[in-house]
């Protein structure tokens, strides 16, 4: 009986230890780092200097949704080939986004692993448009 109270406790503390360390480890991996909306905006109301990445479809980029200011569009579906246009920007921070932050997370661990400094914005453009974040509409996008 003894024995079991002594060792149970040390079980479960070796466990906790242990997924923690598992865990851990796995966010490390990790190449790049996620962002709010709300902390995106915090950083562009003080005036830094952030690369804006657009990973939706030209359709989604132009509809009502509208797209961030100053956003590059580059197509998830393209950034395998195209990522060679972000070159010149490799010290700059890259705040990648897409509708809900799926599409983005693949562009951002992309980047990541090609050497940029890159930021996932959670939540997409959907998150960015909840909270009232500035966006541009097209033409298109108005009718």
């Amino acid at each position: 009986m003894r024995i079991r109270q002594v060792l149970l406790p040390v079980i479960v503390l070796a466990f906790s230890v242990s997924s923690c360390s598992r865990k851990d480890a796995l966010e490390g991996e990790k190449p790049y780092k996620d962002i709010t909306p709300a902390e995106v905006k915090a950083r562009l109301e003080k005036g830094n200097k952030l690369v804006i990445l657009d990973v939706r479809t030209k359709e989604e980029y132009e509809s009502q949704t509208g797209h961030l200011p100053r956003a590059i569009l580059i197509p998830v579906q393209e950034i395998e080939e195209r990522y060679h246009e972000l070159d010149s920007l490799t010290s700059k921070e890259i705040v990648a986004y897409c509708r809900s932050g799926v599409r983005s997370a693949r562009a951002s661990k992309f980047l990541g692993d090609k050497g940029f400094k890159v930021l996932n914005m959670v939540g997409g453009i959907t998150a960015w448009n909840e909270m009232k974040g500035d966006t541009v509409k097209t033409r298109k996008g108005r009718e």
